[in-house]
């Protein structure tokens, strides 16, 4: 194989030509030759005895300009295209095999992303030199007629990624690496962004200097070589980052000594001219505006909003006269960025009483930069009034965050579900001419950063029409990044990147602490526990059959999926552990010294994993590891608390405790106290098992005994001893339900259902005396004999648990893949806290009138009429628009709908904004009404009026009797299949 390419190409072509050639040899042996020739001739293009790829661009190539090829011009094909690539065999088209193969560009990049193109048709992944991911072998490679193509333009114009927080993980890793934030850093950076198929960077910017650490420009030459569009961060306006002002300030300095636009208006304006001067030269899209520094507001808490707006106004007048005077005089040719990022959107939009920059004329062709709130969650998005701004808009997105209420730097938490759903939004609301996404340090992002960027990049396949379709991405992912022989083990880890940052997304690892999931109530640690453990286990089982067979991709997958999931897990399940060594070490019973053991294994585990992922691989990712990442108090490291461990003394007698599995219940079984407790699992009549469990508070032995059992009930224990060597004592229960079927006393209703439960009780006999359990019992007679439609809650357990997917009807129908341009309502698989989400499309639609509007409803039944709290668990979205509302309609029983907003009058998002923070910490937003319930079938329906509403999940409970507080709530309770 040899690649030809004339003279007259951009040299960061030729560069990129050298890197597939480099791709060539991984998958061969052997290194394709480069022949760069003045011109290209009959002898490169006819009779070639090799594979011949030629590589041209549109404008830079006289033999595309000339060539006419089986009747096809890509010159005429491509012109006036952006960023697109034509693959074209030029041989005979009898031959079975083309041997000639040209990759045509409509522009530079067009033709880089045609070369890294045939280097993914090799099965070379992007990831290649970032990660070492190492393609499969191939004898040699055979061009097909199936490769001839015409790629389309990209879906969003400007598409790339933000370094940012970099210290101490990308930092320390460049520095160990290749000795600064320089060239080498950024040629890799530069090849990873083009191999995703992006096209704009911000550099790194706590303490670098992206135009003086080339050495000098060196950087920025390289980025102009390569085609990659540069911009500095949302606060560093006309090219010129805030560390560059850091070191040149100074009583003395020609810049002078305040970033201050009022009182040091000179310095600043010269500041940023120079940089113009400077940098104008390349491809770049120019930050706008203004912020404090270090990305703090841009006036102190004094100032009027008016202020602040006629301070800009005046910033954007210079700026503007700046780029004309120093990049071109015609401000349309140049790409600007103005950034509505968290106090600059309400100078954007004003109010009442104070105009905003909304319809100011130096922002006419500039790109509004939308954003997210640091979590995940878009602000604002384009008006009617805004849709149609010549500049169009961006979004800047979050997959790192340095702030509040909790910084999130370590490992990458994004869920692939959560980023769709978000970015299809703002996809569909006109936010398309840029996205741009913080991602730290890189590091443990490439997967949403693929994502991200393939979304970007081809929308059509990846955006609304493609409905969960992120496993298939995952799938996808790992196929093109471990070409492993073995189906099962791609297969698994695919299955790995999916849990892990499922369960990680419910809570990020840096606000995990001991209380966050509850120790008992709902055996809700004890899940997530297994769910940890589980990962765990998969991630190890991979590693083996990798390491057993050898593969050249064990390193890359250790860096890629292992530590990601494996270092998260353990901090998850050492802050469980931490739960429930405090909680039974308040109980007294010493297996909390069990426990507690277990998180100091943890805890030294953590430090293991962070050093062996810095030696990995010879040191490729020494530093990638280091930010701080356990117990979070506060929004940034600063008093960072590892797990508190108590530790139980043992009684100098013998002493049991009964506690009741699920629940916060316990007893000792003293004559003097009330040792009365309620097992309800069996309220459920789906459930056949349940437990209770015995647990020692003295080494001395101390033995216990059931004494009374219903007969419908077997124990798989029913006496032992509990000592110094075992601690804790689970005893599984069992319904046998041929005898609770056969009892004489049950009472049904027409439905099926015994209508008032049947009872039972348990004796349990310890050294105190006599605890009791409670066992009511709800079973079904005759299953299938019942009127109610299906997904019908029945009221068993005194509160209904429903997950949104579970409703009875919807208006308009539930749209599948085939059916996403049309209006209804859509499930998004395995997002959130649960089980799934519900939301309604299009995105956009606003619904005003209730007439014939969209609904979902529930069917549920109760035992008697009552006052309810209906409580919605709702994907912790944020307005659409600046009226602060987030809009739903109540109708139950067909009454007179009710119209609700899920904020409160005072929400906002930022610094100390509970309600927000509370709800981005958690994951979900929780909305509370009051409803009217009737004895009997109720029908409840939910009308979502403003876009962003995601339902997950709805409780319905008796005012005053809530169910038993948890994380992920109450467990869905029973419904008619």
């Amino acid at each position: 194989m040899r690649f030809v390419v004339e003279e007259s190409a951009y040299s960061g072509v030729i560069k990129i030509i050298e890197k597939v050639a480099g791709d060539a040899e991984l998958v061969t042996g052997q290194k394709p030759e480069v022949l760069v020739v003045p011109q290209i001739t009959e002898k490169e293009t006819v009779g070639a005895k090799e594979p011949t790829v030629i590589v041209a661009t549109c404008w830079k190539s006289d033999f595309l300009k000339d060539g006419n090829f089986h009747g096809v011009s890509p010159f005429s094909t491509l012109m006036g295209k952006r960023e697109c690539y034509q693959f074209k065999c030029l041989d005979d088209q009898n031959v079975q095999n083309p041997k000639t193969l040209l990759i045509a560009g409509s522009d530079k990049r067009g033709t880089i992303y045609g070369l890294f193109h045939l280097s993914e048709w090799m099965g070379v992944s992007p990831f290649v030199n970032w990660a070492g991911v190492m393609p499969a072998q191939r004898e040699n490679l055979k061009f097909q007629w199936e490769m001839e193509c015409i790629s389309k333009e990209p879906s969003v114009e400007f598409r790339g990624f933000f370094i940012n927080d970099e210290w101490p993980a990308f930092g320390n890793w460049c520095n160990h690496r290749f000795g600064g934030f320089g060239e080498k850093t950024y040629d890799l950076v530069f090849e990873l962004l083009l191999r995703l198929k992006g096209n704009y960077l911000w550099p790194a910017m706590w303490s670098a200097r992206f135009q003086d650490d080339g050495p000098g420009l060196l950087n920025a030459q390289l980025a102009d070589e390569y085609g990659v569009i540069m911009g500095m961060s949302h606060h560093e306006p006309c090219l010129r980052q805030g560390e560059e002002y850091k070191y040149l300030r100074g009583k003395d300095s020609v810049y002078g000594d305040a970033w201050n636009f009022r009182l040091n208006p000179d310095g600043i304006t010269r500041f940023w001219e120079d940089g113009l001067k400077r940098s104008g030269k390349f491809e770049n899209v120019i930050t706008m505006g203004m912020r404090g520094e270090a990305d703090t507001a841009i006036l102190g808490e004094g100032a009027t909003l008016k202020d602040n707006i006629d301070l800009l106004r005046e910033v954007l007048r210079t700026q503007n006269r700046l780029i004309r005077e120093n990049v071109n005089p015609d401000l349309k040719e140049v790409p600007r960025m103005i950034a509505l990022y968290k106090e600059v959107e309400a100078f954007y939009y004003g109010d009442e009483h104070t105009e905003g920059l909304m319809n100011e004329k130096e922002l006419e062709d500039v790109i509004l930069m939308l954003c997210d709130d640091n979590y995940g969650n878009l602000r604002t998005l384009p008006t009617e009034e805004m849709k149609d701004h010549p500049g169009g808009f961006g979004m800047y997105y979050h997959f790192d965050y340095h702030g509040w209420p909790i910084s999130y730097e370590w490992i990458n938490s994004s869920y692939l579900p959560k980023v769709w759903e978000q970015m299809t939004q703002a996809y569909e609301f006109g936010v398309r001419r840029l996205w741009m996404v913080n991602v730290g340090d890189i590091a443990t992002q490439e997967l949403p950063l693929a994502f991200f960027m393939d979304m970007a990049y081809d929308y059509d396949k990846w955006g609304s029409s493609a409905l969960n379709a992120t496993k298939e991405y995952t799938n996808q992912w790992i196929n093109r990044s471990f070409g492993e022989r073995d189906v099962n083990i791609r297969k698994l880890m695919a299955e790995l990147m999916t849990d892990y940052t499922r369960i990680i997304h419910k809570r990020r690892p840096e606000a995990i602490h001991a209380n966050v999931y509850h120790p008992v109530n709902e055996r809700e640690s004890e899940g997530v526990l297994k769910e940890a453990e589980a990962v765990i286990a998969k991630a190890n089982m991979i590693q083996k059959a990798l390491s057993d067979n050898k593969s050249k991709n064990l390193a890359a997958f250790e860096a890629l999926i292992y530590y990601p999931a494996v270092a998260t897990m353990n901090v998850l399940k050492m802050q469980l552990l931490a739960g429930l060594n405090q909680y039974y070490g308040k109980l007294g019973a010493l297996v909390a010294n069990d426990y507690g053991l277990e998180v100091e294994k943890c805890l030294a585990y953590d430090r293991e994993i962070v050093d062996w992922y810095h030696e990995l691989d010879g040191g490729r990712w020494y530093g990638m590891g280091m930010s701080q990442h356990i117990g979070f108090t506060r929004w940034n490291e600063d008093e960072c608390e590892n797990p508190l461990i108590m530790k139980v003394l043992p009684l100098n007698k013998p002493s049991l405790i009964v506690t009741v599995d699920g629940t916060s219940q316990h007893a000792e079984g003293s004559p003097w106290l009330d040792c009365t407790m309620k097992l309800e699992d069996f309220l459920d009549p789906n459930c056949n098992e349940a437990s209770i469990r015995i647990l020692s508070r003295s080494y001395m032995p101390g033995s216990f005994k059931i004494e009374q059992i219903p007969k419908w009930l077997k124990a798989d224990i029913l006496e032992g001893t509990l000592d110094d060597r075992s601690k804790e004592q689970v005893i599984k229960l069992t319904l046998d339900l041929d005898k609770i079927l056969d009892c004489d006393d049950t009472k049904t209703t027409e439905n099926g259902l015994i209508q008032e439960p049947l009872f039972g009780e348990i004796s349990v006999t310890t050294p105190a005396g006599q605890c009791m359990v409670e066992v009511p019992v709800v079973r079904e007679k005759n299953r299938g004999c019942k009127n109610f439609s299906k997904n019908t809650f029945i009221d068993t357990k005194g509160y209904i648990s429903i997950e949104a997917e579970h409703f009875t009807k919807t208006h308009p129908f539930v749209l599948d893949q085939d059916t996403m341009d049309k209006k209804g309502f859509v499930i998004l698989e395995e997002y959130g806290k649960t089980l799934s989400a519900l939301k309604y499309f299009p995105v956009t639609e606003k619904i005003t009138d209730l007439e014939d509007a969209p609904f979902v409803e529930y069917g549920f039944v109760m035992k008697e009429d009552c006052k309810c709290t209906l409580e919605l668990w709702l994907q912790p979205s944020n307005p659409a628009t600046r009226a602060g509302e987030m809009l739903f309609a109540i109708d139950i029983n067909d009454y007179k709908p009710a119209v609700y907003n899920v904020l409160d009058s005072s929400y906002d998002i930022g610094d100390h904004q509970k309600e927000w923070s509370d709800g981005v910490l958690d994951q979900i937003r929780k909305k509370k009404v009051e409803i009217c319930c009737k004895k009997g079938e109720n029908r409840l329906r939910i009308y979502p009026m403003s876009p962003g509403f995601v339902l997950e999940k709805l409780l319905i409970y008796p005012q005053k009797n809530p169910p038993a507080e948890s994380y992920f709530g109450p467990k869905e309770t029973y419904r008619i299949f």
